[in-house]
């Protein structure tokens, strides 16, 4: 199912350190480009994050960013604060008393502070593993959100891109009807021109042909529309491919079809062979800036 690189999402979940609100969004890229933003606290579960997002996501430039909200001055983050900063007054005291300095002077709060911010976490493995359920749910659900958002914003570019296509489509038929209008118009121009001549030769007859066998090789745009037609055929068939990640592939078929209207455009001197092409480029510009949006 096609799926737009372009998506947020926002959930939030209770956790033993307080209310983990996570925000997600995504905006298009060629590859995939993950930003993390987690609380100095929690910067251990940044690769475990990014598995968790690898898993979903294909393409595109992806923020993450994590908040950690308390419930209150009662909350366990607070709680746990308050106990860490008492254990480590109660300790540096100790060590100040023993060494002959007066603990009064050199453990003050902003001391155990940076302390409490230098230590690393003490965390029991019961609430370790407690605090990353509780991440991998925020984030899984986020993500969840996002995916949905993607899904819906893929079905819009679906719509507008199937309705170039048959634009598109209408304009290549229309050009087929009137391949061979130029090719007529030349060789009647030049018979007309030949008449003034007068009577040619069998020789001069024969070079005539060759020359409107020659011009019409050239000006032959058959095998442009046939793969134009082809090209197509794919673009929709990748369109609604169950493949994650089709975007590059439809991006590489643009192009392809915008290769082959500038060579049709290029042989057919017919000014509305020439509009045509025109239109069927304008609609290939704006095929390609949906599909640059597309993972």
């Amino acid at each position: 199912m096609i799926k737009s690189m372009t998506a947020y999402s926002r959930a939030s979940v209770n956790s033993p350190l307080g209310r983990f609100v996570v925000e997600i969004h995504s905006v298009n890229r060629k590859m995939l480009d993950m930003s993390l933003y987690l609380p100095k606290d929690l910067l251990r579960f940044d690769i475990e994050v990014r598995k968790w997002l690898g898993k979903f996501l294909e393409r595109g430039q992806v923020t993450l960013r994590l908040t950690l909200q308390s419930e209150g001055v009662g909350g366990k983050l607070f709680t746990n604060t308050l106990t860490q900063l008492k254990n480590l007054k109660e300790g540096w005291e100790k060590l100040c008393i023993e060494l002959n300095y007066d603990p009064h002077k050199m453990v003050d709060l902003p001391f155990l502070v940076n302390q409490l911010q230098s230590s690393p976490a003490s965390d029991s493995k019961e609430e370790e593993e407690a605090i990353k359920s509780a991440l991998k749910q925020a984030v899984d659900s986020a993500l969840q959100d996002l995916m949905q958002m993607k899904e819906t914003e893929g079905k819009t570019l679906v719509l507008d891109i199937q309705k170039r296509l048959k634009i598109i489509e209408e304009n290549i038929s229309a050009v087929e009807l009137k391949k061979e209008l130029p090719l007529v118009h030349y060789r009647n121009k030049l018979m007309e021109r030949l008449k003034d001549v007068g009577h040619l030769h069998g020789e001069a007859e024969e070079r005539i042909a060759r020359e409107v066998a020659l011009l019409a090789e050239k000006m032959d745009v058959t095998e442009e529309l046939v793969r134009l037609k082809a090209h197509i055929e794919q673009f929709r068939h990748h369109l609604f491919s169950p493949e994650k990640a089709v975007g590059r592939t439809l991006d590489f078929l643009t192009q392809e079809m915008h290769r082959e209207i500038n060579t049709l455009g290029s042989k057919s001197s017919d000014s509305e062979i020439s509009l045509y092409v025109v239109k069927v480029k304008s609609e290939l510009d704006k095929i390609r800036e949906q599909v640059q949006n597309i993972e």
